[in-house]
């Protein structure tokens, strides 16, 4: 397997944060998220939906780091699958997701290979030790991104859901990436400390493409989201302000939301300029619908 040129980087969790200022409590436990498409044999689509219930069933059984294992089928192929994977801990992340014996089956369903594989991305507190246990998974490169700046929660926030999980990729204006970094961990540092229901918000450099940044949001529900731009808060509103300049609007952003219901308009538009900003390219997928394999995300679960 070839793993991404963060493969020499000790991306610890005291590393999450960007070197501004980070939220207490924000590090001491950080989760990973595995994010990506894997493609699925010909002959087999009803195969990988049979054993997917399966195996995400028997994982989020018998690991109670694991709030959030499901997969969507590809708006356009319905041979690809959108897989989401939330665990709290690196060492659990390696070692379910990649036990042969287990997951053989599963396995069996997919169309990639050592020569070809699908590359599934992963984001927060992994390590060297992660790395190593995930050089020999057949068929898939792990992706491991360095956050910039941002926090995740090892907790739901004592929040119900449903959750909200947004992935996003968004472009920085040229020579604006430092930055953006530390502005949006001013605003993140006030989200943390002001609204208990975002549990993740975080941006990654891509290394392969100049000035993109993975952009990533989970929210305990939707209340949680219209709390993040609160216009009555003139500080957040004047930190948000600063950090979103830094981001080249003349580019919609694009990405994937997975929500319960993805019918208010504040989700596909800008949060700071939405009269100025091109309409976002965003997939919607809805939890219990449009062909969701797999476990109901419960951002509280075995929270104590």
């Amino acid at each position: 397997m070839t793993l991404s040129k963060n493969e020499k980087v000790d991306n610890s969790a005291s590393q999450l944060a960007s070197e501004e200022k980070a939220p207490t409590g924000a590090t001491e436990t950080t989760p990973v998220i595995i994010y990506g498409k894997r493609r699925i044999k010909d002959d087999m689509l009803e195969e990988f939906k049979s054993q997917y219930q399966v195996f995400s069933k028997s994982v989020y059984e018998s690991n109670p780091d694991v709030k959030a294992i499901f997969a969507f089928p590809d708006k356009e192929d319905p041979l690809v699958y959108w897989h989401v994977i939330w665990v709290k801990s690196a060492n659990a992340f390696a070692n379910d997701w990649g036990r042969p014996s287990e997951s053989e089956p599963l396995w069996a369903s997919y169309k990639s290979t050592t020569e070809d594989p699908d590359t599934l991305i992963v984001y927060g507190g992994w390590d060297k030790d992660t790395l190593d246990k995930t050089q020999n998974i057949q068929g898939v490169r792990y992706d491991f991104k360095k956050c910039m700046a941002g926090f995740i929660k090892a907790d739901g926030g004592g929040e119900a859901g449903p959750a909200l999980f947004g992935f996003t990729m968004r472009y920085v204006k040229p020579n604006q990436m430092k930055e953006l970094g530390a502005s949006f961990q001013t605003v993140c540092n006030l989200w943390y400390e002001k609204i208990p229901g975002i549990l993740m918000a975080a941006a990654f450099p891509d290394e392969n493409t100049p000035n993109l940044v993975h952009d990533l949001r989970l929210f305990a529900n939707h209340n949680a989201f219209l709390a993040h731009v609160d216009k009555s808060d003139k500080e957040l509103t004047e930190a948000m302000g600063i950090w979103f300049e830094n981001y080249d609007t003349s580019i919609p952003f694009s990405g994937q939301l997975y929500a319960a219901s993805t019918k208010d308009d504040a989700l596909h538009t800008s949060s700071i300029k939405p009269s100025s900003t091109p309409r976002a390219q965003l997939e919607t997928f809805h939890f219990g619908e449009s062909g969701m394999l797999g476990q109901m995300p419960n951002m509280t679960r075995n929270d104590e």
